[in-house]
C-alpha cells in the first residue's frame, strides 16, 4: 500500500490515466486525502474561496429531457416558465441591494421558443440594473443548442451574448465527458468533445468558464479520471478556466431513479476519492470546489481538508439542485464557517477570483 508521501511524489512528478485510476481504485481515501491536502497548501495556502453569488434560470422549459435532471419541464407543462429580460434584471437588484451579491448565475436548458433577441435583452437589463454584478451565464450545452437552433454558428452566438454583456460562462452540461456514460445521462445533449470545443471557442473570446464533473451515477473510475484529465488538457491549452466543480449527483425526482438505475446518492467515500484525485491531476492548474449544494455543509468541510479549496458560492435562490432535494442557499457568513470548521481561512472573491476580503 503506497503512503501519502509517495502518491504526492508520484503527483508532483506528473501522473497519467493508469496513475490516477491505480490510485483512484488501491489507495484508501485517508492517503489520497492527506496527499492531496499536501498539494493544495503547497500550491494554494490554507485560504478557501468563494463568491456571494445569485442563481436564476430564465426558464425551465426544455427539450433535453436529461434522466438526470429534475427540474426541466417541457413545453406546454403547465409549470413551465420563461422569466421577462426586466423581471430578471428586478430580481438582481434585489439580491443586490439585500444581500451584496456580485455575481449572476444564470441559465435554463433549451428553450424552443426563444430568439436571439431574447438575450440580448436579458443580459444588456441586467447590466442597465447592475452594472457592477458580473453574468456568468448559459452552459456549453446552452450555447451550442442555440447555435443550432438559429442556424449561427457558436461563435457568433457567445460573441453576441458577450456584446450584450455576459461575462463568463457556467460549467455545466460537462456531466461525464464518456460517450458511453452520456448516452445514458443526457442522450440529447452535446457530446464531451463538442463541450470542449465550446469552452475552446469561448475561451478564445476571452470568456472565461468553469467546468463541471456529475459524478455518483452510471459513470466508472476511469471515466472519472478521463473526465479531470481533460478539463487538465483544456486548462494547459487555453487558460480559460475558473473552477473545477465536482458536482455530486442526487437522484431523488429523476427518472433515473424512477427507473431504478440509480438509487440511492453515492457514499461520502466516494466523493473523497473524486476530489482529491482531482487534485492529484490538477495539481496547481486549478481550484478544485467542494460543492456543498450537492454534498451538504459538513461534508464540504471534510472535502476541504482532502484537496478542495472553493465553496464555489452562496447560491441565493437556486432552483436545480434544489428540484432534487438539496438545500438551495447559503450566507456568507455560514460559508465562513464551513471553511473555519476545517482549519481554513476563509475569503470572498469576485468571479475571476481575485480575493475581494478575507473574513
Amino acid at each position: 500500500m503506497v503512503s501519502a508521501f509517495e502518491v504526492m511524489e508520484m503527483a508532483l512528478r506528473g501522473l497519467d490515466r493508469s496513475d490516477a485510476l491505480y490510485l483512484m481504485r488501491e489507495a484508501d481515501i485517508f492517503t489520497l486525502a492527506q496527499a492531496a491536502e499536501a498539494l493544495t497548501q503547497k500550491f494554494f495556502g490554507g485560504v478557501v474561496t468563494f463568491v456571494n453569488n445569485v442563481v436564476i434560470n430564465y426558464s425551465n422549459i426544455c427539450v433535453a429531457k436529461c434522466p438526470i435532471c429534475a427540474f426541466y419541464r417541457l413545453p406546454g407543462h403547465r409549470e413551465g416558465y420563461l422569466r421577462k429580460p426586466e423581471e430578471v434584471a428586478s430580481m438582481v437588484e434585489l439580491f443586490a441591494s439585500k444581500y451584496g451579491v456580485t455575481e449572476l448565475h444564470i441559465n435554463g436548458g433549451f428553450n424552443p421558443f426563444l430568439t436571439p433577441e431574447y438575450f440580448d435583452e436579458l443580459f444588456r437589463a441586467v447590466k442597465r440594473r447592475t452594472p457592477h454584478v458580473v453574468i456568468k451565464g448559459p452552459t456549453m450545452a446552452e450555447a451550442a443548442y442555440y447555435a443550432e437552433l438559429w442556424r449561427m454558428s457558436v461563435k457568433e452566438v457567445l460573441s453576441r451574448w458577450k456584446d450584450a454583456g455576459l461575462d463568463a460562462i457556467s460549467g455545466g452540461g460537462a456531466e461525464i465527458f464518456a460517450e458511453e456514460v452520456r448516452r445514458v445521462v443526457a442522450p440529447h445533449k452535446i457530446s464531451g468533445e463538442q463541450w470542449l470545443e465550446v469552452a475552446k471557442t469561448a475561451h478564445g473570446l476571452g470568456i472565461p468558464s468553469n467546468a463541471t464533473m456529475l459524478y455518483g451515477h452510471v459513470e466508472r473510475d476511469e471515466h472519472v479520471v478521463d473526465h479531470i484529465f481533460r478539463v487538465k488538457e483544456l486548462q494547459e491549452k487555453t487558460g480559460g478556466l475558473l473552477l473545477f466543480i465536482p458536482v455530486k449527483f442526487n437522484p431523488q425526482n429523476t427518472e433515473l431513479h424512477a427507473r431504478g438505475v440509480v438509487k440511492t446518492p453515492a457514499p461520502s467515500t466516494y466523493d473523497v476519492k473524486v476530489v482529491a484525485v482531482a487534485r492529484l491531476i490538477l495539481l496547481d492548474k486549478l481550484k478544485v470546489a467542494a460543492y456543498w449544494l450537492s454534498v451538504g455543509r459538513k461534508l464540504a468541510s471534510t472535502l476541504l481538508l482532502a484537496g478542495a479549496n472553493d465553496l464555489v458560492g452562496t447560491m441565493y435562490n437556486e432552483a436545480v439542485l434544489t428540484s432534487a432535494g438539496a438545500r438551495h442557499n447559503a450566507t456568507v457568513e455560514e460559508l465562513a464557517a464551513v471553511a473555519r470548521e476545517a482549519g481554513k481561512t476563509p475569503a470572498l472573491r469576485d468571479t475571476f477570483h481575485w480575493v475581494l476580503k478575507t473574513l
